[in-house]
């Protein structure tokens, strides 16, 4: 009897270690992505219209879930499932909000000593990457599609953390910091030799 007993705590000790070592994990990988893909309430308060994000992989190059998939797994929250873009990758930006107002969407570097609530819209349109279409109403019939965005190189892109900033009315509504990465598109000569192979086969 003794022998079980002993025997049936060292088992309850294993399976507490293990989903111990699993929280742990969760708990990193938590810690690793801080608030990268949270909206950030920039109205008065931290108070936003905004109640929902997404925001999809367009790169060609990339074989990631579409729109649809990502809304079926995931749904809308205050959280965007992906919230890291490669340099030059086109991503593209879902809303949901609690009007029927317009956004207009900026790409900028993020600054964190930047007042990004009181910031005028003539003054990130000076320091903006990318600009997303102006005074656009969430497209309901594709999931609240605001267009693409994206960190081009040509423009003086690098990778680091940006900051999507969503204006409303010309004020800071929110805004949501991701980071960009190198690039893994494959280069010209690449694409041109796997055409080829295509080609004569």
């Amino acid at each position: 009897m003794k022998r079980v007993v002993i025997l049936l705590c060292a088992v309850v000790m294993c399976v507490m270690c293990c989903s111990c070592d699993l929280f742990v994990k969760d708990r990193k990988n938590k810690d690793k992505r801080g608030d990268l893909g949270k909206i950030i309430g920039l109205g008065s308060g931290g108070s936003t219209v905004i109640t929902g994000i997404q925001l999809e992989h367009q790169a060609a190059w990339r074989d990631d879930p579409e729109i649809d998939e990502i809304v079926k797994n995931h749904g809308f929250s205050d959280t965007s499932e992906y919230y890291e873009f490669e340099l030059n990758e086109c991503f593209e930006v879902y809303l949901k909000a609690s009007t029927r107002d317009t956004f207009t969407s900026f790409v900028v570097k993020y600054d964190e000593d930047k007042d990004y609530k009181n910031i005028t819209e003539d003054e990130i349109k000076s320091i903006c990457l990318f600009r997303g279409l102006e005074d656009n109403e969430p497209d309901e019939s594709n999931y609240g599609d605001m267009g693409g965005l994206s960190v081009d190189q040509e423009k003086g892109g690098s990778t680091g953390i940006y900051a999507v900033v969503i204006f409303r009315f010309g004020k800071p509504e929110a805004m949501i910091k991701i980071r960009i990465v190198p690039s893994t598109a494959p280069s010209a000569s690449a694409v041109a030799k796997e055409l080829e192979k295509e080609k004569n086969q």
